[in-house]
């Protein structure tokens, strides 16, 4: 019997559940590229050619003619989770029944998997944003609250993104300082409709949503970004519950989720952040155990990007690393598919810097 559940001679028939709420991120997102039966996907555009004079004399009247080439950006799923749990039947019996494996799947779905699915979108669209310079850092307050938003609605329309569909999730203090703000509560739209999935307010066709601070990037004031930046394909979401499997008297339950989010380079303009720092990149970092005393590091994406590079520290706890910090001291790693010897470390984190050394990136993997 599982010596982690308080057995009590009577328990309550009713669980104690904690509050959940659903999927905030998928406002976020478009479905507009299949990734079913292929793990990458890659999406061409095409770019244009700079307006001339026309000239009335010459063999070129229009300008010189050039092949239009086209740029290509290569999308691969990197994100492979999985959890799994067992649920005794002695613990079932003997706590009233309320120990019921479909409702604990449920329950994880619920409290773990969607908030990790969240915080994971709004910390990519946070950093894309960061790394393009769509970002600002100006303390907020009741009396510039609303000002702050407009600026960033501003730099979206600058940028020719549509102005019907956008959507800016807000932590609850901007929320708590955009309604005491008078200019908001002037120009906002909010029906009871609205009020029920979050959403405080509309404001020239952009929706306001409150977003718990667990899920949003540490400082975040508000995101602001438009659905046809972004797309996360969840190209697997597969759960089990194993009824008595051998060695086990009750029920095994297991899951498995392979997603990832990607911003469209040609649209990352529809991304506008607005936190108290920059937010590093995520690198999906794993080892494989060799059979030695070695680990074999995967870094997804395979390649840093151009002028950057890759390094790494091992220690007992991830390494706490900010947006531009110096990563001088760090050692190189030469690539994905490094060996490295870990030692008596537990977790080792990867940056991925620019040639000053400066970190732009981030990933951690446990290694024992």
């Amino acid at each position: 019997m599982s010596e982690n559940i308080n057995l009590a001679s009577k328990y309550a028939k009713k669980v104690d559940e904690r509050f959940t709420r659903e999927s905030q991120a998928m406002l976020a997102l478009n479905s507009d590229y299949s990734f079913t039966g292929v793990r990458t996907v890659n999406v061409y555009s095409i770019p244009t050619v700079a307006m001339s004079d026309y000239q009335r004399a010459g063999d070129h009247r229009y300008g010189t003619p050039n092949d239009l080439s086209r740029n290509i950006q290569t999308l691969t799923v990197g994100r492979d989770r999985a959890f799994t749990f067992i649920i005794d039947k002695g613990d079932k019996s003997q706590s009233q029944m309320v120990m019921d494996a479909g409702k604990a799947l449920g329950r994880q779905l619920k409290e773990v998997w969607v908030p990790e699915f969240d915080a994971y979108v709004f910390r990519k669209l946070a950093a894309e944003a960061t790394a393009r310079g769509n970002f600002a850092s100006t303390p907020i307050t009741k009396n510039n609250a609303y000002e702050m938003f407009l600026q960033a609605m501003e730099y979206l329309g600058n940028h020719n993104v549509p102005d019907k569909g956008r959507v800016a999730f807000c932590s609850y203090k901007f929320a708590n300082f955009l309604k005491q703000d008078p200019s908001f509560m002037k120009a906002g739209d909010l029906s009871q409709e609205m009020v029920e999935k979050g959403i405080i307010g509309e404001v020239d066709g952009c929706r306001i949503v409150k977003v718990p601070s667990s899920r949003l990037p540490s400082g975040c004031a508000f995101l602001l970004t438009h659905p046809l930046a972004a797309t996360a394909p969840k190209q697997l979401e597969e759960y089990k519950t194993h009824d008595s499997p051998p060695g086990i008297s009750g029920w095994l339950v297991e899951g498995r989720v392979v997603y990832d989010c990607f911003v469209l380079e040609e649209k990352a303009d529809a991304i506008f952040y607005h936190g108290s720092q920059a937010v590093l990149r995520n690198l999906n970092v794993t080892a494989a155990h060799t059979g030695t005393d070695e680990i074999t590091v995967l870094v997804n994406p395979g390649m840093p990007e151009d002028g950057c590079s890759w390094l790494y520290k091992l220690g007992n706890q991830a390494e706490t690393v900010a947006y531009d910090g110096d990563v001088t001291s760090w050692t190189a790693l030469t690539g994905s598919g490094a060996v490295i010897k870990p030692g008596a470390n537990k977790v080792l984190t990867v940056v991925e810097a620019d040639s000053s050394k400066k970190a732009k990136a981030v990933g951690f993997v446990r290694v024992q």
